[in-house]
């Protein structure tokens, strides 16, 4: 019994570590039917990771395809904001009390469609077209990992609404910011 727990961890932590800095999740809406899409975040690129907001004690997830030393800006990327620096569930919109930039919990996409990168995000003028839930599951310390999952609705520029189901993101704790 003893050899079999070993090996559940030592598979556990592998998983854990190769996981560190992605996103998964399902897009329907415009040209995208039921699709899935994987990001893999370079860890090296400094805009990559998780970052805890200390003056408003909040969180802000950034994973992107953006590669070290490329000229070229991201394709796909999410970047998530939180309303604090510790696991829970927040509804989109959600405010964020102590906010410096950030004043309410959203998540923002960037995807590819024709070639061309459109923003999907929260509908500013009437944010009940937009709702969602993000939960952080686990939460570390710097160095450490933070995941959770997200889901909800987004639309882009022309106000076309995408559905965004089983978002799941795993990224590095980087640093704590002071503004």
């Amino acid at each position: 019994m003893p050899a079999i727990m070993v090996l559940l961890t030592i598979s556990y932590t592998v998983w854990g570590q190769a996981g560190k800095n992605q996103v998964t999740y399902t897009i329907d809406g415009g040209t995208f039917h039921h699709q899935q899409i994987t990001i893999n975040a370079d860890p090296k690129v400094m805009e990559n990771g998780a970052f805890i907001n200390t003056v408003g004690n909040y969180l802000e997830i950034n994973l992107s395809d953006k590669a070290m030393n490329i000229k070229n800006g991201t394709k796909w990327g999410l970047n998530i904001v939180f309303n604090k620096a510790s696991t829970g569930t927040a509804k989109v919109n959600d405010p964020i009390p102590k906010g410096v930039l950030d004043h309410q919990v959203y998540f923002n996409l960037e995807v590819q469609v024709n070639g061309e990168t459109k923003f999907l995000g929260i509908d500013l003028q009437k944010p009940a077209k937009t709702p969602g839930t993000i939960t952080i599951t686990r939460f570390g310390s710097v160095g450490g990992p933070v995941e959770g999952n997200f889901q909800g609705t987004v639309t882009d520029a022309a106000c076309i609404k995408y559905t965004i189901t089983g978002g799941h993101f795993v990224a590095t704790v980087k640093d704590r910011i002071r503004l």
